[in-house]
């Protein structure tokens, strides 16, 4: 069941990072990081990094065709052993938590990236600032949206209002 969730979560990142490149949305969420933090919930950090890869390998293609492939990827992998330790280590349970989390993972990602650019290319490029938190503050609503969502007992809710219907 995992692997066809995952393969359907990175099929609809890809798809969304596309539609909000098309509509020049400028700071969408970041829709591969959602996937890696759900395969990252239950603490398991060998699948989330699993994941990470081929995330973060799909971001480099859509996003920077032609430059360094695997920075994303590098940058996905840390983020999703990142999740998957503090998934260990305690328990979050409250959408305005995961929602810090994940914004605060798209931090570390940018942190991580604008590194790995000036040790390879030698090149100082810190993302605009606000861009950045706008980024940030989007990946961390949709996430604690989603997750809030996720929480909701929505077969329970069905099958109630299909026995009241019925009687």
């Amino acid at each position: 069941m995992k692997p066809l969730r995952v393969a359907i979560g990175l099929s609809l990142a890809v798809l969304a990072t596309l539609a909000l490149g098309a509509l020049h949305v400028p700071a969408p969420p970041d829709f591969f990081l959602l996937v890696i933090a759900d395969m990252a919930r239950g603490g398991a950090a060998v699948p989330a990094m699993l994941v990470g890869l081929p995330g973060g390998l799909l971001e480099d293609t859509l996003l920077a065709p032609g430059g360094l492939l695997g920075l994303h990827a590098f940058s996905k992998i840390l983020v999703g052993y990142l999740l998957a330790t503090l998934g260990a280590r305690t328990v979050v349970e409250k959408p305005l938590a995961v929602g810090g989390l994940l914004a605060g993972s798209v931090l570390v990602e940018a942190a991580t990236l604008t590194f790995l650019v000036w040790v390879l290319k030698g090149d100082f490029l810190p993302p605009a600032p606000w861009l950045l938190l706008a980024r940030a503050a989007t990946t961390g609503l949709f996430g604690g949206l989603l997750y809030a969502a996720s929480r909701v007992p929505w077969r329970q809710r069905r099958e109630a209002r299909r026995r009241v219907r019925l009687t």
